[in-house]
This record gives C-alpha cells, sequence and structure tokens, in this order.
C-alpha cells in the first residue's frame, strides 16, 4: 500500500498552484509538526514563542540544512518515532511542494506542574494566494502531555486555551488560514476554530481533525461541534481509537485505509494513499468500535470528581520522583509499575472502583456494576468478619475434598463463564437480526471461551494446569495484598501476623505453580490449613476490634 511519503514524491515537481491543498497534504504537515525546531533557533527562542519575522523566514529546506549543520538528527518529538518519519522528510525537503514552505510561527510550550504540552507550527504557502496552514501538534513523549489527553474528560485544559488565543492571532497576522492537527492537535484545532468570533471564523477555509478525539459533554458544549462542521473534514484510520474517544460527530468524515496494526494504525505514516488521495475504506474495525464504545461508556459513568482523581493519581505517580518522558518511566521497570499500583489502585478505594468499571463496561455494558450495589454485597465488602469467615469456609472444604476442590471450583466458573457470554451473545445477535459482524468481539470472545472450556475438559491435565496457574496467581497476588496491609498497620501483632501470612501464601502460590498433579492432595490440605488459619484469625481480630469500639463508645 502506499503511504503520504510516496504522494509526496509524486507530486515533488508541482506546486500549490497547480494541484491545490489536499487532505494528504494536510496529513503531511501535521506529521512535520512534530520536529522540535526550537533546536535550531538558539537565542532567537525565546519566552517558548518564536516569530521568525520578515528577516528570517526560513523555508522548510533551509530549516533541515540547518539541523544538518548543527549536526542534529531529525527526530520526532512523539513516542513512535521511527525510521519512516525519517523518509518523510526528506522527501519533503527535496520536492518543491513542501521544501519551499515558508516556517512563518514556532510556538512550544510544556509545563510538568501544569501539565501543559503545546506546540504549533505555521506554514506559509499553500496555495496561490500565500495562505497558511496552522498545525497543533499532538501528545509528544512527555508525561505531562500525556496526563492533558487524559484531563480532556474533565476539565478544559490550558492547551485548549493557549490553542483559541494562538489562531486568533495567527488569523490577525496572516489573514485566510488552514487549521488542523493529528491526535490531540486535532481536537485543539477543533476547539480553537469554534471559540472563534464571527469575523475572524469567516477567515478559516478549512479545518482537519486527524484521529483527534472530540469534546467531552460534560465540558464543552456539542453546539460547538455543530458550529465547525460545515468547515470541517475528520480523517481517521479503520482501527480508530484516539479519533473516536467522544466522537465528534462531523459530516465529512473519511476512513483511511492503514498498513499498521491495530493502535499502530493512529501513525500518521502507515496511513494509505491511492490517485493522489486517501485510500478510502468502508468501514471501522469492529473491535475498535466495541473498545472505543466501552472506553466512552466508561467515562460517562464515572463523576467528574472521579475522573480527576484517577487522572492526577495515575500520572503524578508517573512522574514522580522527576520522571519527566514515557521512555523514563519505562526505563524504570517494575519499580515503576509497583509505584503506579500502589498510589493508584491500592490506597484509594474510590479509584480501585473507577478502574474496576472499565472492564465491567468493555464486557458487560456496565451490568456488573449493579452487582456492587447489591446490599449483601456491600455487606460483605464492608465486613472483615465476613470475610475471615468465608476464608474459614474455603479452606474447610479444600481439607474435607483435598483431591477435587481446586477442579471443582475452577471447574465451574469456567462453565459459568462460558454459559453467560454465550447467553449475551445470542440475545445480542437476536436483537440486531443476527448482525455477526456488529457483535464479532462477542462472538469471538464466547467461541475462545467455549474452546478453552473444551480443551480444560477433555485435555488430560489441562484442568489441573489451568487451575494451577489460577490458584498460584491468586494466591500470590493475596501474598502482595498482604505485605501491603502490614505496611499500613499499627498494631504490631496483626503487623506480625499479616507478613507470616504473605510468606505463607507466597510460598502455596509459588508452589502450585510448579508442582507436579500426584502432589495436588496434599498441597489442597496445606492451603485448606492456612486459608482456615487466615480465616479465623482475622474473624477473631475483627471481632475484637468491634467489641473495643464499642466498648470506648459506653
Amino acid at each position: 500500500m502506499n503511504n503520504i511519503t510516496d504522494y509526496v514524491r509524486w507530486y515533488k515537481d508541482i506546486g500549490f498552484d497547480a494541484k491545490p491543498f489536499s487532505r494528504v497534504d494536510n496529513i503531511v504537515l501535521c506529521q512535520l509538526s512534530y520536529i522540535d525546531f526550537k533546536q535550531i533557533l538558539g537565542e532567537d527562542y525565546t519566552a517558548g514563542v518564536n516569530e521568525f519575522g520578515e528577516d528570517t523566514v526560513l523555508t522548510l529546506s533551509e530549516c533541515i540544512t540547518k539541523f544538518k549543520q548543527a549536526g542534529i538528527p531529525i527526530r520526532k518529538q512523539a513516542p513512535d518515532d521511527s525510521e519512516r518519519f525519517q523518509s518523510l522528510v526528506r522527501a519533503c525537503v527535496a520536492s518543491k511542494r513542501f521544501g519551499n514552505l515558508k516556517i512563518t510561527r514556532f510556538v512550544d510550550e510544556y509545563s510538568g506542574d501544569s501539565s501543559i504540552q503545546y506546540c504549533t507550527t505555521t506554514f506559509t504557502g499553500v496555495d496561490e494566494e500565500d495562505a497558511s496552514y496552522v498545525a497543533f501538534r499532538g501528545t509528544d513523549s512527555t508525561i505531562a502531555g500525556w496526563k492533558e489527553d487524559f484531563m480532556f474528560c474533565f476539565t478544559l485544559t490550558g492547551a485548549q486555551t493557549m490553542a483559541a488565543e494562538h489562531l486568533k492571532a495567527e488569523i490577525d497576522r496572516c489573514g485566510r488560514v488552514l487549521t488542523g492537527g493529528h491526535s490531540k492537535g486535532g481536537n485543539l484545532a477543533m476547539y480553537s476554530a469554534a471559540e472563534l468570533d464571527p469575523e475572524r471564523f469567516g477567515k478559516v477555509i478549512r479545518v482537519f481533525t486527524n484521529d483527534g478525539p472530540g469534546f467531552c459533554e460534560d465540558i464543552l458544549s456539542e453546539d460547538m461541534i455543530k458550529r465547525i462542521d460545515p468547515i470541517t473534514t475528520r480523517i481517521i484510520p479503520v482501527f480508530s481509537i484516539v479519533g473516536c474517544q467522544f466522537e465528534p460527530h462531523i459530516t465529512d468524515t473519511t476512513i483511511v485505509q492503514s498498513d499498521a496494526v491495530m493502535l499502530d494504525q493512529h501513525e500518521l505514516c502507515s496511513w494509505g494513499v491511492a490517485h493522489g488521495g486517501l485510500a478510502v475504506a468502508t468501514e471501522r474495525d469492529p473491535l475498535s468500535v466495541r473498545i472505543d464504545d466501552g472506553i466512552n461508556n466508561w467515562i460517562r459513568s464515572v463523576d467528574l470528581e472521579d475522573r480527576q482523581r484517577f487522572v492526577d493519581a495515575l500520572f503524578d505517580s508517573m512522574s514522580e520522583g522527576g520522571t519527566k518522558t514515557i521512555q523514563e518511566f519505562s526505563d524504570l521497570g517494575i519499580i515503576g509499575w509497583e509505584r503506579v499500583f500502589r498510589n493508584v489502585i491500592q490506597d484509594d478505594t474510590a479509584i480501585r472502583e473507577t478502574i474496576a468499571s472499565l472492564p465491567d463496561q468493555m464486557l458487560f455494558d456496565g451490568n456488573g456494576k449493579k452487582i456492587t450495589r447489591w446490599t449483601i454485597y456491600k455487606q460483605f465488602m464492608s465486613s472483615e468478619l465476613a470475610k475471615g469467615l468465608a476464608t474459614v469456609i474455603i479452606g474447610i472444604l479444600m481439607c474435607i475434598i483435598p483431591e477435587g476442590f481446586i477442579f471443582y471450583a475452577v471447574g465451574a466458573a469456567l462453565i459459568l463463564i462460558t454459559a453467560f457470554f454465550t447467553c449475551a451473545t445470542v440475545r445480542r445477535l437476536i436483537k440486531d437480526n443476527w448482525n455477526l459482524n456488529k457483535h464479532i468481539v462477542y462472538a469471538l470472545l464466547t467461541i475462545f471461551l467455549t474452546a478453552v472450556t473444551l480443551i480444560t475438559f477433555i485435555k488430560e491435565g489441562a484442568l489441573f494446569v489451568m487451575a494451577s496457574a489460577i490458584f498460584g496467581t491468586g494466591l500470590l497476588a493475596e501474598s502482595y495484598n498482604c505485605v501491603n496491609r502490614a505496611k499500613k498497620d499499627d498494631w504490631k501483632f496483626r503487623r506480625a501476623f499479616l507478613i507470616i501470612m504473605a510468606g505463607l501464601w507466597g510460598g502455596c502460590g509459588l508452589f502450585i505453580l510448579f508442582a507436579p498433579q500426584n502432589t495436588l492432595g496434599f498441597y489442597s490440605f496445606v492451603v485448606g490449613t492456612v486459608a482456615a488459619i487466615d480465616g479465623t484469625v482475622r474473624s477473631l481480630l475483627s471481632f475484637h476490634k468491634k467489641n473495643r469500639g464499642s466498648s470506648k463508645a459506653k
């Protein structure tokens, strides 16, 4: 499949006077906006803003020449920097169509404290009347930039406000403009155009959003989209996730083919070109539709305050200790993720419930959340005594039927889950006249679960392997939970008990992962005994705490 680099090479000698500005030209300029031009501006770059001015206007080719003279490599300021991007830049520089474009303004603002990552480049000369294209950059590799993306779901961001002011200034300076962006940049282009006064709005030729998210209806009015719809072009790949969050209802929407796989289709260099235009697809990938619906429903099911708490906890824990970029966080390895797990999931019940509701929305359309509203469920989850007694009962059952308890538990769970998904899938298909394509995700999941269940029961030893993996993982998780509970407990006796239980649960978890099947009876008896002891002590401690609280009250 041909891509935008091929397009640049095809039309390298054809100016915008001979071939008018197209949707593909818009995509090319959005990619070029990821170049870090401030590296060649030196002392001329001040206060985050550079207006090249009449005496220092540089063409794209001249800018790239300065990079070469300074020995600075051309890199894409985004996590998906690749050789493809370098090839595109080289092709643009060698072409008359793009190499002669003038870069008349470059703005780059970053603030980790304020969670602002904002950058825009103005390319002048995109038609015979010297109109300008104001390109808003998408998310770069900074943690602040990624956090700002998530902030769209609960507040108006600093980048949106800056984009609105910037586009006003560029219209006053340049006159007629086109504007657009990729990813977050597409959102900024739409917002800045929608905020214009009538006189300036009339000078906007076209707005482009390239796989850019829309506006959260809790924050910004849908009327903003309606205002810009007549002059807006929206382009998304077949597997679009980012561009369908708060999906903007734009009449002129095109689905483009991509030679990348799934989430990698977000990268503009992968988008297909055919006959001088976009390689158009007929529909989106059903899996991406399901994922987007789940994420959007999840966000809408969480109130604004909880959205903010989740986003702040997630990205503040990632940037803890001075970490500024996604790559720096990735280099921390397990230490970084343990920090996120501790701050985001473990220490805040509300955030933990918010995260737990995501798979519920993705798979069950939020119906699973109804269970958490049951009175009996709330009472059980809030009672240490009830949890302790339940653990004792499970321990006794494992001791009574040591050879079969794990098999019965895992087997029953597999059958129930498979039956549930089968019924849910059939019900959805009947409702939509057996439109399999619409519910392909549920259908594939049902087929997968059915196959796993059949293999587990038919293939010799498969049930033991499945049970070992599930129990082992669960017991290791309980070991980790005991360690963290011990860290926060001030009572020395209970802390010591939790540390001992962490060691026992961890040992049992590791053993079952590697133990042969002929040890299952002994193993179940040992785990049952540990569970009975854990549950008994947990119940007694809870009972003691409750009585002590009652005595103090009297």
